[in-house]
């Protein structure tokens, strides 16, 4: 079982990633505390050029300045018609400023795009970093982007985004449901997985090598004893 006091520090300001993150970390027995609790600022850096190397930037700047556990994550949308964009650019697609301008200018960019050729995927990647290092896991859900929003839940390119042609936009699901098959609640669930099995192999071993100490001394005393 994972550590019932550990406290994580989610690499974010985006209180629809805090509110996923509590939700999922939860089941696994862990506290998220989030940016504006310590005081701090969503200013960490992300210049990489895949969705990893932005996730492990943030996790390592904020593990530089706090010193606690981190979890950070990237995500982004990739349509097939726009050859994978907005991508890594998701949260600044068009230059814009809004979320709402954002998915605006999306459903302008696919107006002509027929129904079938509108395929998508919302893809996340999840580090988690201490002193010992980190470990990343990765989900994607796969999908197509609507005519025109639907649903008020969610945020980002949720209302916008739908696991079939015919099915509700993910800004129509609650967050459970979403949670269950959303691109980050897999990375989020694999890693949160990850984690505690390396905890558990990480007690073990040291229960090992606690118990191999124990009988080097029972060894050594019996010698002492021996006349």
């Amino acid at each position: 079982m994972a550590d019932l006091t550990k406290e994580i520090l989610l690499a974010s300001g985006n209180q629809g990633k805090l509110r996923e993150m509590k939700e999922i970390a939860s089941t696994y027995h862990y506290r998220i505390v989030s940016l504006k609790e310590l005081g701090l600022k969503g200013d960490a850096p992300e210049t990489g050029q895949t969705f990893l190397e932005n996730a492990r930037q943030k996790a390592e700047y904020y593990f530089k300045k706090t010193g606690l556990p981190v979890i950070a994550d990237d995500s982004g949308l990739e349509v097939d018609a726009l050859n994978g964009a907005p991508g890594i650019h998701s949260a600044r697609y068009g230059g814009l400023n809004t979320e709402e301008e954002r998915r605006a200018w999306l459903l302008h960019q696919l107006t002509d795009v027929p129904d079938p050729q509108r395929r998508a995927r919302f893809r996340s990647v999840a580090v988690y970093m201490d002193q010992h290092g980190c470990i990343h896991a990765s989900g994607t859900a796969e999908g197509f982007i609507l005519r025109q929003e639907k649903g008020s839940g969610g945020f980002g390119y949720d209302p916008v985004f739908s696991t079939s042609l015919s099915g509700p936009t993910y800004a129509e699901i609650t967050q459970e449901e979403k949670n269950r098959t959303s691109h980050r609640g897999q990375a989020f669930r694999k890693l949160f997985a990850l984690l505690a099995n390396k905890e558990q192999a990480d007690r073990q071993a040291s229960t090992r090598q606690a118990a191999a100490a124990d009988i080097k001394q029972i060894t050594r005393n019996g010698h002492h004893g021996i006349s």
